[in-house]
């Protein structure tokens, strides 16, 4: 109900425990001290009593700020409080020795140093031990504990003075006091840690580095947004202390007004936290916050002066006065401060803390001091009374009003426009196909070397055509286009590319095809830019059955990137196959597109579909995690499907409200604090509010838990039981989960009874996807035999080989850990191959050797081994070779390097061991080799 989540609740109790009496302490002091104050002295006095507070509390701030450099900020705090317990225990016993009013004259300038410790202790506990969702959460929350206490104390004052002589109250704020010493010491042994603790030193060159990271415009404006809240609480408190202390002239019923009035105003401030200012916020944003103290201040300002031109200042009039003194308290505490504080997080985080130090320690001090001086001028000098200075105010609430418009405005500009360093690849090159050297042979020649049996002849023939200016030279590049060495195939479709012939088009297209030519064929066709698209399309629509040459066409559409290219990808930005769509709408993300109104609607349907499939795999790990532990296969398996998922969701909503989205990429990286708050922020900022309530869950959720209560609220998901869920998982639509996921799903049905599975595991047996048919065939021959071996006999009959491929194999199959799905798992598992895709390991597993070596094992690998450009890649075990000593698990050796060596591929096996012959081409495509997988950032926009 309050939104505690596990592990806050002892650190919150005690925070809402020192908030209470602190609170007690400050609203004490203040009724005592501001009614004595006012009995004891004129009104006029007031201004200079502001002046003098203002340069004595910016001393203090600027004494604050050099201790802060030199001492950790749990000593400072328990000495700050200690320095405010002390000095007010002085002035106490200063004046019932001498009875001097001057003590209630330094005391009303020490209301000041309240709140400045009360920053020192209490808000930099909270800085420190909560993140910024915890603080916007929990800071409310806590915060209630002094409003709680203000109002006990500030209306137990009529009643107290009357047993109490009013001066003695104060020593109950100093027992108050000596509480809250002992609850912050008891915060600090139990919850900050010795990283908590370090000093922030800040070097001369951050402070000087700290403004120009901002804004000009946004700084003048946070700072004039720190400035004015003080100039106007001083100003306003001096009208509305000026008007009772004509009403109420005795200590007593002034200390009872006040006590009465700050209670009223502490019980609203209460409600106003409690109840509307997350609804407020959520629903309007950083924008209320600002703008509804000043727009409150205008409307009582503007009755009160249009009352007192008509009717003087009479009882009318004062309550317009104290309304506005109210809005100043609750409206201000509740609303304005913490909205205030957001317009510090689009600042970069190494300048946020001094910036918002410099600014609220400046920026509140000279508004005390400008108030002070204004008011000592208009009242002293020029003499005024309360009407005059309330429509100068007006005016001045009215520029305020001005400036919270702007600081908005430069808000989200600023927010907009908060640069983020994103990983940048780099480019691969042409693979050493480029080093040749132009061939100076007559035409006819290279002709002839077409059909040589020596590959340089070859290889020389393809680069030499590429320099020819017969318009038929092309002709010949075919036949090399279909060599059986690699090296001539690789150099024509290299020479094809820069010829740019649309009669090679269909035969470079025929060599994307296969994996080890794809990516050298895949940018010799993008050479030929924007006259391929037209062939492209045509193609594209002749294949729609082959989802695969779809997905590379669509891949070099991305790659030419022209404004007909984004004219062709929003043509099939509804096509009906969803692979085919979401690589699209990833085209589309990539090229920076952002839809126009007829795809929007449809762009924020695909949204909340992918947000169903993300509440539903909530649900499915919530109904497993009783039987499976977090880092078993399955629950690994759901949780990088949820990733999958909800970058989707973010891929649409680039194109759909802009690439500021893109930020969802840094949430597992050093950025990832400073992205979740700056999503969070630009969600709440430029989402409609039916697409925001589904977004939010995902960025402010603090645990799983949390996450798939809030999602199930949007998206109701039923509960099932373990066995129904796997069975659910298994037949899930393959378009929205991946066939690994179901593969995991179906190996654990194993676990119950052959009447329950059979009939899943035998439709799932015929599919065509060979991980699924092999792990589901499996399990059958394991709950099953007698109709795995039905099932067996019809594939015979009906000569399936593909199934007969699978399962032949199987009837002898001794362990699990054969199946496609473990050896995918260990492949994941492997350094170096983690980040890759389950498709992408997919490549590996099937286009490679694969061995099983048992210890004491010395396999011959001369023969697997005896092409060029392979690597051995090692999942689990150790092989030792002579003069290359062992390749343990993890590792990826190159064969030609070790043949370098001198060794011989005859290696000892030290114990269990799994490996591949890997050719080198997929490493290079997959980026797993050290000269592909380097990486560069940038500053980019987001």
């Amino acid at each position: 109900m309050l939104n505690i989540r596990k592990g806050e609740e002892k650190l919150v109790s005690l925070l809402m425990a020192y908030s209470f009496f602190m609170g007690g302490a400050t609203a004490l002091f203040y009724t005592v001290v501001a009614s004595s104050f006012l009995v004891s002295f004129d009104r006029l006095i007031l201004p200079q009593v502001y002046i003098v507070g203002g340069v004595f509390i910016y001393l203090v701030g600027l004494g604050v700020t050099r201790l802060q450099k030199r001492m950790a900020f749990n000593k400072l705090a328990e000495r700050m409080l200690l320095f405010l317990f002390v000095s007010i225990s002085v002035f106490l016993v200063t004046y019932h020795l001498t009875g001097s009013k001057w003590v209630f004259f330094v005391l009303f300038i020490w209301n000041r140093v309240f709140v400045l410790v009360n920053g020192v202790t209490f808000w930099a506990v909270v800085v420190k031990l909560f993140n910024f969702q915890q603080s916007k959460r929990l800071s409310s929350l806590i915060n209630t504990g002094e409003v709680f206490s203000s109002v006990i104390m500030y209306l137990a004052v009529p009643a107290l003075v009357k047993i109490v002589p009013t001066d003695s109250l104060l020593i109950v704020a100093v027992v108050f006091l000596i509480i809250c010493g002992v609850f912050l010491k008891k915060i600090h042994q139990n919850f900050v840690t010795p990283e908590a603790v370090k000093t922030e030193t800040k070097s001369d060159t951050l402070e000087k580095q700290a403004e120009p990271q901002v804004d000009p415009t946004y700084y003048r404006n946070i700072f004039l947004l720190a400035l004015l809240p003080v100039f106007a609480l001083f100003y306003v408190e001096y009208i509305f202390f000026a008007e009772s202390r004509i009403i109420f002239p005795d200590k007593e019923s002034l200390a009872t007004f006040l006590g009465f009035f700050f209670g009223i105003s502490a019980i609203l401030e209460f409600f106003i936290k409690t109840f509307f200012y997350n609804k407020l916020i959520a629903r309007f944003g950083v924008r209320l916050g600002i703008l509804i103290l000043p727009l409150s201040l205008v409307f009582s300002f503007s009755v009160s002066v249009i009352y007192g031109l008509g009717y003087d200042t009479a009882a009318i009039f004062f309550a317009c006065v104290a309304l506005s003194r109210f809005f100043m308290s609750a409206i201000r505490k509740a609303i304005s401060e913490p909205a205030y504080q957001t317009l510090y997080q689009p600042i970069p985080a190494r300048f946020r803390l001094n910036i918002q130090g410099r600014i609220e320690g400046r920026a509140k001090a000279m508004g005390g001091l400008i108030a002070g001086a204004l008011l000592l001028v208009l009242v002293n000098v020029l003499d005024l009374n309360a009407l005059p200075l309330s429509a100068l105010f007006l005016g001045v609430a009215l520029i305020w009003t001005l400036v919270s418009i702007l600081s908005q405005r430069s808000y989200k500009k600023i927010v907009r426009e908060k640069e983020f360093h994103f990983p940048v690849r780099k480019k691969k090159s042409e693979e050493g196909i480029l080093s040749h050297v132009a061939s100076e042979k007559p035409f006819d020649t290279l002709v002839s070397q077409v059909f040589s049996n020596d590959e340089r002849e070859r290889v020389e023939a393809a680069y030499g055509l590429g320099g020819s200016s017969r318009f038929l030279s092309y002709k010949y590049l075919i036949p090399l286009l279909q060599d059986e060495s690699p090296v001539v195939r690789k150099a024509a479709i290299y020479t094809a590319g820069e010829l740019k012939r649309p009669e090679l088009w269909p035969f470079l297209m025929e060599q994307m095809e296969i994996d080890r030519y794809f990516s050298v064929s895949f940018r010799a066709l993008v050479k030929s830019g924007v006259p391929l698209l037209k062939y492209i399309e045509k193609s594209f629509l002749s294949n729609n059955e082959n989802r695969d040459r779809q997905l590379h066409l669509l891949k070099i559409v991305e790659e030419i990137g022209n404004a007909d290219a984004i004219r062709f990808l929003r043509r099939n930005i509804e096509n009906p196959n969803r692979f085919v769509k979401e690589k699209v709408l990833d085209a589309l993300r990539n090229l920076q597109y952002t839809c126009n109104s007829t795809e929007r609607s449809y762009l924020l349907n695909e949204l909340e579909e992918h947000l169903k499939t993300f509440a539903w795999l909530l649900a499915a790990q919530s109904d497993l995690s009783a039987d499976y532990e977090p880092e078993t296969p399955l629950m690994q398996n759901l949780e990088k499907e949820k990733q999958r998922i909800i970058f989707k969701a973010f891929t649409v909503l680039e194109i759909v409200f802009g690439n500021r989205f893109h930020a969802v990429t840094l949430l597992r990286g050093e950025q990832a604090t400073d992205a979740r708050d700056y999503l969070t922020e630009i969600t709440d900022l430029l989402l409609p509010e039916n697409v925001k309530t589904k977004v939010l869950p995902y960025l402010d959720s603090d645990s799983p838990e949390e996450m798939y209560r809030r999602y199930n609220d949007i998206f109701p998901q039923v509960k099932l039981p373990v066995d129904e869920r796997l069975k659910d998982i298994v037949n899930k639509d393959y378009t929205r989960i991946s066939r690994w996921t179901k593969a995991v799903a179906i190996k654990e049905l194993k676990r119950f009874p052959a009447e329950s599975v059979t009939p899943i595991l035998v439709s799932n047996g015929v599919s065509r996807s060979k991980v699924i048919s092999e792990t589901a065939f499996y399990v059958l021959r394991i709950v099953n035999p007698a109709r795995f071996r039905s099932v067996l006999e019809v594939m015979t009959r009906e000569k399936d080989v593909f199934h007969l491929q699978i399962m032949q194999p199987l009837e002898w199959l001794a362990s699990e850990e054969d199946l496609m799905v473990c050896k995918l798992r260990r492949l994941r598992a492997t350094a170096g191959l983690a980040r890759l895709l389950n498709g992408e390991l997919q490549k590996i597993l099937l286009n490679s050797e694969y061995f099983k070596a048992r210890e004491g094992d010395v396999p011959d690998l001369r023969k697997a081994t005896g092409r060029a450009d392979i690597s051995i890649l090692v999942t689990y075990g150790k092989l030792l070779f002579s003069k290359a000593g062992i390749v343990s698990a993890g590792e990826i050796r190159s064969v030609n390097e070790l043949k370098e060596l001198g060794v011989a591929m005859i290696p000892n096996v030290l114990e269990e061991t799994e490996f591949y012959i890997v050719e080198d081409y997929l490493l290079r495509d997959l980026r797993v080799l050290k000269e592909e997988n380097q990486e560069v950032t940038e500053s980019k926009p987001d």
